[in-house]
């Protein structure tokens, strides 16, 4: 039979060792949260950027040719 303090020290081994994997997993899952968040608001900022780009394009060439008066006078 094992003594009282054996079982004791081996449900706290046990507790232990569930204790750290589910902190190592919970540093994994946080640190790819944060990756996936970085991605998702770099493409977010570069797709505004793109838009943007084609809505001054798109406005250039509904505008005039000649975009200054003085270009014009000349």
């Amino acid at each position: 039979m094992m003594s009282q303090w054996s079982k004791v020290r081996h449900s706290r081994h046990q507790w232990q060792h569930k204790a750290t994997q589910r902190a190592e997993q919970n540093r994994y899952w946080r640190k790819q949260l944060a990756r996936v968040k970085h991605e998702r608001d770099r493409a977010t900022t570069a797709r505004k950027e793109a838009q943007a780009r084609l809505g001054q394009l798109a406005a250039q060439s509904q505008g005039l040719a000649v975009q200054h008066k003085v270009d014009l006078v000349f």
